[in-house]
């Protein structure tokens, strides 16, 4: 589930009001709990809650661009990534 972050708090789309939030604590992590996340709304900033599995799996997204290009989907490319032993040239400034 993404979050729009220009929808009205809404606690059945896991948006949650800050003052609602704050009196329904244990019901925000309950919904935590099951769907991995729930948005607070407080002064027109957003904060997004996350349980351990949907932390770790948002963490795990984050890859190199060398491991990107590893695991391709067109594996029968060939790409040459050996990095390229010229010098610099000199510019006159």
């Amino acid at each position: 589930m993404l979050f729009n972050f220009f929808e009205k708090p809404n606690p059945e789309n896991g948006v949650w009001q800050f003052q609602e939030a704050k009196a329904k604590l244990s019901e925000v992590l309950n919904k935590v709990e099951s769907s991995g996340k729930q948005m607070i709304i407080r002064n027109r900033k957003h904060f997004v809650i996350l349980n351990e599995e949907a932390y770790n799996e948002y963490l795990g997204s984050k890859r190199s661009v060398m491991d990107v290009f590893l695991r391709s989907p067109h594996p029968e490319i060939e790409l040459d990534l050996t990095r390229s032993k010229e010098t610099l040239r000199d510019l006159e400034l």
